[in-house]
């Protein structure tokens, strides 16, 4: 039995799949974001990863009130990010 999908693969399938399966990509990006990513590097990294992706991806469908709730939801998050990534949501 092959291993669960890391949170960098859930990403790149989300990534990867956006335009064709845009209900599949919201719920890997949110399978990732229900984690609080904690200290690690590497899990921040994915964190916030996929709430721009997420971000991006409302966008792109014009889910304003989606994207608003993404950014009021994940603001304690937002503050451990540099801002010019947070400038993308």
């Amino acid at each position: 039995m092959a291993p669960p999908p890391t949170n960098e693969q859930k990403i790149a399938e989300a990534k990867r799949i956006a335009e064709s399966d845009s209900g599949k990509a919201e719920s890997l990006y949110k399978e990732v974001l229900e984690k609080p990513p904690g200290s690690n590097e590497a899990a921040l990294r994915d964190y916030e990863n996929a709430l721009v992706g997420l971000g991006e991806l409302y966008k792109g469908l014009k889910r304003q009130e989606d994207l608003a709730e993404l950014v009021k939801a994940s603001r304690s998050a937002l503050t451990t990010f540099a801002k010019a990534k947070t400038a993308k949501l």
